[in-house]
């Protein structure tokens, strides 16, 4: 099981022959600017208010070590950590907003469309607790959607997800589930301390699809789904948290029996899942391309700019729940090829 980064005090306790990347005094002008913005124009580091402030400053120190690349790198504690890092985003996320989007804890399931939720989580600042879910291994196939690289061929996702959110937020809170979302850990996921304020659901397996939405309804932990659409994606918010008698997935879940879909051949399964998405929700392209799974595609296509758009949508919508911001249940459309080619 993967482990997190390291943390250390003094540089002569990080582990012998590491790689040293030392950048705290220009995190500390940064610092030293965000604080002062009326100076960022005609600062200087060789005054004497810099100076102290650097000297401050440096007593706070703490270096953050990366086993998996033996390196180490000389950073402020978290709560200035994320001051700096965080700053501009200021004010599209007011400081406020800021604090209840770290403090929101997420689960997700999936890590294809899952990564990039994840990926735009991270960079917007968003939840410190974490669980990601899958049971899968990197294929070269996955390149074109998912944020890794040919070293990570052969490696869990879990771990190659875990890796690119601690590489930049080392202070992340992450739980890896790298059998995948099953009946046996459901509970855990969703419940286990701490317990989830937003489940994002970017399974291929509809069986647990329905599980987990009921498990969720009966929590009120509000679900949130991406779903790619050739050149765009389909969002589907459920409020579970506000809404606790909602139909699963806007009623089309409803009636499933998770025991006989769990039993289906491809092709069965297939019907089930273009019932879930919508026909008439889907692009000519997708349609197209799902009919031709089998003879002459092997898979369902994905592509890279939808998933980071898939991304987008759904950290925004993490934000506006933590906020209590509107964002009511539904199904959203976000395609290029409506806004730029109809």
């Amino acid at each position: 099981m993967l482990t997190g980064p390291q943390f250390f005090q003094k540089e002569e306790n990080i582990p012998r022959g590491a790689r040293i990347i030392d950048k705290f005094a220009d995190a500390t002008q940064e610092l030293f600017i965000i604080e002062r913005s009326e100076l960022k124009h005609s600062f200087s580091r060789e005054t004497p208010a810099f100076q102290n402030f650097l000297h401050e400053r440096e007593q706070q120190a703490l270096w953050v070590y990366y086993p998996w690349n033996n390196t180490a790198i000389r950073i402020y504690p978290e709560q200035e950590y994320c001051k700096i890092r965080t700053a501009r985003n200021r004010n599209i996320i007011t400081k406020e907003e800021q604090e209840r989007y770290r403090n929101t804890s997420v689960g997700i399931a999936g890590l294809s469309v899952g990564s990039a939720v994840l990926s735009a989580l991270t960079m917007t600042g968003g939840p410190r607790c974490l669980k990601i879910a899958d049971f899968d291994t990197l294929e070269l196939s996955n390149l074109n959607r998912i944020k890794a690289t040919l070293l990570d061929l052969g490696a869990k996702k879990t771990d190659i997800a875990a890796k690119n959110t601690w590489e930049i937020y080392p202070f992340a809170n992450i739980s890896l589930f790298e059998t995948g979302l099953n009946e046996q850990n459901l509970e855990e996921f969703l419940r286990g301390n701490p317990k989830l304020d937003v489940f994002i659901d970017e399974m291929d397996n509809i069986s647990m699809k329905i599980r987990v939405r009921r498990s969720c309804r009966t929590h009120r932990i509000p679900v949130i789904m991406v779903t790619d659409n050739g050149n765009g994606v389909i969002l589907d918010i459920e409020r579970f948290d506000a809404e606790p008698e909602r139909p699963l997935l806007h009623g089309i879940m409803e009636d499933m029996d998770p025991e006989t879909i769990e039993h289906l051949d491809f092709q069965n399964w297939t019907k089930v899942a273009n019932k879930i998405v919508g026909s008439e929700s889907l692009s000519e392209r997708m349609l197209q391309s799902i009919q031709a799974i089998g003879t002459s595609l092997s898979g369902i296509p994905q592509l890279g700019t939808s998933a980071s758009v898939g991304g987008a949508v759904a950290a925004f919508s993490v934000r506006a729940i933590a906020n209590n911001l509107p964002m009511p249940s539904g199904r959203y459309h976000i395609n290029f090829e409506t806004l730029f080619l109809a």
